[in-house]
């Protein structure tokens, strides 16, 4: 019951307080000051008193509108800056401690103020130091190295920021620009000059690439060539291999094939052989039978040629015995005898025909030599000459112009054959006897024949003309 009521009447005469880790809290009484920062305490009341300052991290907007640089740009600068209270610091031995120095500066100065306050106190102090190295340096340092830029910013302010017992955690440039153009003008002719050595390194690139391309493709190429000759070769060979067999199987096909026309020309040979004898023998047989039929016909003409001699004796007789002045009777009598002794003579004739020919169809294969035919025929061609010149001579000069005046009437007709043919005839001439002139043309041509036949014949046509018609005027008459 005694530490109840103990713990009762201290509780009347204080408080427990409580710090958490991003605040301190600042005790100050009797005893001093005494820092708190993430731990509980007891604050006695009447003697000690407690504010508290924020350790959080504070966010502040640097911007610097229109500040003049070494160059007399004016430039608006904005950057974003992350302070706050340095709460630690590295010992002897490198480990961190609590750095109460920096909390008690910090405290000093803004203890029991709002954060509000504190910050705009701090970004008073960022923005003019910012405006002070902006007025170092010239718009191209600033806008090509940005990073140079925060780190004079950060290196002239730290001093300061650690007098009131801060620190800077980050400060970073996020926007430069101007109102005259001239930062436009300036990005306009980096922009050309980097566009310019982009391109420079695009061609270099592309160029060594193609290079490359190139030197690969080459090598690629190279490779495919020696691959492809190697190829080439096998294949060659191989072809060659393939050729050489198929030659040796060609040359044994041509050999078999060059056997088998030998043995089919041998046996054409013989077989045209065989033929030609067949041949021959069939017209060696042939050649008899017309040996045989050109006798038959042959000794058929000389019969035929021995009745016309027989014929041509009896009109020459009877020529004779009608230039004797032998009575019409007899005459009329030895005609008959001449007409039936030719009727006969022709169905003779007939008859050795009809007789030939069934003896050359009966006897068609026998024959002999073309040769013999030939002989037999010239030979009664020379006997039938004979027969016709004995009975020319037996006739007489009489009969024979009597044969030549019987045919005067037909050789004038042959004379004159040519005229008949015409269809139209012009003369011209002075005179009108033209026409008479062309039939007197053939008069004389007619009267030169008694004249060609005696030199032809040396018979005395005109002589046995008269002669024949003083012997019988009225047959001539006739």
């Amino acid at each position: 019951s005694s530490i109840i009521s103990s713990i009762t009447s201290s509780t009347n005469m204080g408080n427990i307080v409580i710090a958490s880790p991003n605040e301190c809290k600042v005790v100050s009484g009797c005893k001093g000051s005494n820092y708190k920062v993430g731990e509980s305490f007891w604050v006695w009341w009447f003697c000690e008193h407690w504010r508290a300052i924020g350790l959080n991290l504070i966010t502040l907007e640097v911007s610097s509108h229109d500040v003049e640089t070494s160059h007399g740009v004016k430039l608006t600068v904005k950057g974003i800056c992350q302070v706050k209270v340095k709460t630690t610091k590295h010992d002897a031995q490198g480990t961190l401690e609590p750095d109460k120095d920096n909390i008690r500066l910090a405290a000093q100065h803004f203890l029991g103020q709002p954060e509000s306050e504190i910050a705009e106190a701090l970004q008073l102090t960022m923005e003019g130091h910012q405006r002070q190295v902006l007025g170092t340096l010239t718009v191209e340092e600033i806008y090509k190295d940005r990073e140079a830029f925060a780190s004079k910013v950060m290196e002239g302010v730290m001093s300061d920021l650690h007098g009131m017992g801060y620190e800077i955690v980050s400060y970073t440039v996020i926007d430069v620009k101007d109102g005259n153009g001239y930062m436009e003008a300036l990005g306009a002719t980096q922009t050309a000059l980097v566009k310019r050595e982009a391109a420079e390194g695009v061609s270099r690139n592309e160029a060594e690439q193609r290079k490359k391309v190139a030197e690969y493709k080459a090598h690629a190429d190279i490779v495919e060539s020696q691959q492809s000759s190697a190829a080439t070769i096998e294949v060659n060979a191989r072809k060659a291999e393939a050729q050489i067999a198929v030659n040796m199987q060609k040359q044994q096909q041509s050999d078999s094939e060059k056997l088998l026309e030998l043995k089919k020309a041998q046996n054409a040979a013989e077989v045209n052989k065989e033929r030609e004898i067949a041949t021959a023998q069939g017209q060696i047989e042939k050649a008899k039978q017309n040996q045989q039929v050109k006798k038959e016909q042959t000794q058929q003409e000389v019969e035929e040629a021995l009745i016309r001699v027989k014929i041509a004796e009896q009109q020459a007789l009877q020529a004779q015995e009608e230039a004797k002045g032998i009575s019409l009777a007899e005459l009329v009598e030895k005609r008959n005898r001449a007409e039936a002794v030719k009727v006969e003579a022709e169905a003779e004739a007939s008859k050795i025909t009809m007789f030939a020919n069934a003896e050359a169809s009966k006897i068609d294969a026998i024959g002999k030599s073309e040769a013999a035919a030939i002989e037999a025929k010239g030979m009664a061609e020379a006997k039938v000459l004979k027969e016709k010149n004995q009975t020319f001579q037996y006739m007489g000069q009489a009969g024979l112009a009597s044969l030549i005046v019987e045919r005067l009437p037909e050789i004038a007709q042959n004379i004159a054959a040519p005229l008949a043919q015409t269809e139209k005839m012009v003369f011209i001439s002075q005179d009108s006897a033209t026409g008479s002139k062309v039939t007197n043309d053939i008069i004389k041509t007619i009267a030169t024949m008694p004249d060609a036949v005696e030199s032809l014949t040396g018979i005395d046509l005109k002589g046995a003309i008269a002669q024949a018609v003083q012997q019988n005027p009225s047959k001539m008459a006739v």
